[in-house]
């Protein structure tokens, strides 16, 4: 069963699941992030899409939600967030 975790980034509450490690490093590599060219805005969507399962609408739509809100701060934040969940996992 997935892990998961409620953080909060800049006043609005997330709940983050866990995903494999397979699936995290096949996507770490299908965007570039772990060497080539990074295309950092799909990596983003396709994590957000994977472990993020509320709000709804940041779970449904991704980058979509953030390029709508102009809100480059929260997404950036909660990427980091879900990483650091991802990485120290127990």
């Amino acid at each position: 069963m997935a892990k998961q975790l409620k953080v909060t980034v800049n006043g609005m509450e997330f709940t983050l699941q866990s995903v494999s490690p397979s699936w995290y490093m096949d996507t770490n590599d299908r965007h570039g992030m772990t060497g080539g060219k990074k295309q950092s805005a799909k990596y983003m969507d396709e994590m957000f899409k994977n472990c993020v399962i509320a709000p709804a609408d940041v779970a449904a739509r991704g980058m979509a939600h953030f390029d709508e809100t102009e809100d480059l701060q929260t997404a950036v934040e909660l990427l980091g967030e879900i990483e650091q969940f991802l990485y120290k996992r127990k």
